[in-house]
């Protein structure tokens, strides 16, 4: 017995030795001495809106203070220098549209908040529709300003066809991996902006744009997506390019908290106005060149933390440059005015009952409609302030009295039923001077006035709207000739 072990025992080491000549003479690393797993840690947040100082939101629990730039890069900070000890590489990046919103991000038109991104170290920004909203000239100023690259890979100048931004980011880590950052706009770029600030350019379909790029760089290392796009428009690149490491995305301004899976493409996205910052963990492997997900999570960001005194000092700099215009007190609100998004976009709320209310007493017009796209906050009971005002409704636009029949009404309305609640549609409209139901994605019972007289096809009917209301239902009135139409200038902005 001793003897037939004590033979096992030998025909065993002289495998293991033959094994290890083989892997010496063949030049492949023994299981002992596989190559070292690269860390990588991606920070991330999308949809700021000028948003650089703390605001009180209404939760469950009352008013809470939440956001704040400062306490944002002191979160960021933090995870670099932990990082930084393990020897971990740190990218942070942003998922578009950092302007409009707040009276700082409008009045200075985008200089606080790429001061206080290049403070922070941004790595890289892809491009949000609302970084337009200037005009394009200032667009280019504030591209021209930042540290960091504005990334699209499907926004073009249609003079020449050339890239308006540079269309990725590449990274190199060590044993020559790249990891590649490829940036991506949503197409409704040109309706979702003032036309003029966009007239000389064009956005073409994110998925072959960001192909070209992919298909190049898969074989240098991992590549991530940083999307401003619709979820949907996500999911269509992930299932396409399934070997993607990640999608970062913008512009639902949701929490995808846990992350989204399609295929084996996680989706992450990190709500809005810098309530919270988003964090991937990865592992790449130097020979497959291909990274896993590690860990994924999001930080809220709240009033307990302290804020970071170089970001803090710059947004009290141009706080203190708006003067005092924007506090004063207009008027007081006995009740609060609901403009959160995830009710406004759906349903009859407090904020846009009063805003159409509004609209239809200050211009004569038989209907008021507004898009709850065009509501961005609350306005909350007590005093209210210019600011106030100014964060519910920031967009500078101007109200248009139009005539449709009552069969371009029901088109319009039409329109507004039709998103669901994932597909966080700003078109869903408010109204006044008029009543509907809606059943399933189907207006029905539409009525005229306190007399809920119902509405007659042919008849035609006077119809107050902000210029922002989507084109889709704007189209109807505006492309006839036939029809005549007015800016009604008392309540412009």
């Amino acid at each position: 017995m001793s003897l037939h072990l004590t033979m096992k025992r030998f025909r065993f080491g002289m495998v293991a030795v033959f094994l290890a000549c083989l892997f010496a003479c063949a030049g492949v690393p023994s299981p002992e001495k596989q190559p070292e797993q690269i860390s990588l840690t991606v920070l991330f947040f999308n949809d700021l809106h000028g948003h650089l100082m703390p605001f009180e939101i209404k939760g469950e629990k009352g008013v809470e203070e939440v956001g704040g730039i400062a306490r944002v890069a002191t979160l960021i900070r933090k995870i670099r220098e932990e990082n930084s000890r393990e020897h971990v590489l740190t990218l942070l990046l942003v998922a578009g549209d950092i302007l409009q919103g707040t009276p700082m991000s409008t009045v200075f038109k985008g200089d606080p908040d790429v001061r206080c991104l290049n403070a922070m170290g941004v790595d890289a920004m892809t491009v949000g529709n609302h970084e337009f909203d200037f005009g394009l000239d200032n667009f280019l100023k504030l591209k021209d300003q930042s540290a960091f690259p504005f990334l699209s890979s499907n926004i073009i100048v249609q003079e020449n066809g050339r890239l308006l931004c540079q269309p990725s980011l590449e990274v190199l880590l060590e044993d020559g991996v790249t990891f590649t950052v490829i940036g991506a706009t949503t197409q409704a770029l040109l309706t979702t902006t003032q036309a003029d600030n966009v007239a000389t350019l064009d956005v073409l379909d994110s998925l072959p744009a960001v192909n070209q790029i992919y298909a190049k760089a898969i074989e240098q290392g991992p590549v991530l997506l940083l999307s401003h796009s619709r979820q949907e428009t996500d999911r269509r690149i992930a299932r396409a390019l399934p070997d993607l490491t990640a999608i970062i995305g913008g512009h639902d301004q949701i929490l995808l908290s846990p992350y989204g899976i399609e295929g084996r493409v996680p989706i992450l996205q990190a709500f809005e106005k810098g309530r919270y910052l988003g964090r991937i963990d990865l592992r790449i492997n130097p020979v497959s060149r291909r990274a896993k997900l590690i860990d994924a999570s999001y930080i809220k960001v709240t009033a307990d933390i302290t804020p970071d005194p170089e970001i803090a000092a710059i947004v009290s700099d141009y706080n203190a440059r708006l003067g005092q215009q924007f506090k004063e007190v207009i008027g007081r609100s006995d009740t609060f005015l609901d403009g959160e998004r995830e009710h406004i976009r759906y349903q009859e709320t407090t904020l846009g009952n009063f805003i159409t209310d509004i609209m239809r007493d200050n211009t004569g017009a038989q209907i008021a409609m507004i898009n709850a796209g065009a509501l961005r906050a609350s306005i909350k009971e007590g005093p209210v302030t210019v600011e106030d005002v100014f964060r519910a409704m920031p967009y500078g636009n101007e109200l248009v009295r139009v005539e449709l029949t009552g069969t371009e009404i029901r088109q319009v309305l039409q329109r507004a039923v039709q998103g669901a609640l994932e597909d966080e549609d700003g078109g869903f409209l408010h109204v006044a001077g008029l009543t509907f139901d809606v059943r399933g994605r189907t207006p029905e019972n539409i009525r005229l006035g306190t007399q809920q007289q119902p509405i007659d096809p042919a008849t035609i009917y006077s119809v107050v709207v902000p210029t922002s209301l989507p084109q889709v239902a704007m189209s109807i009135s505006f492309s006839r000739a036939n029809r005549k139409s007015r800016r009604d200038r008392r309540c412009g902005n």
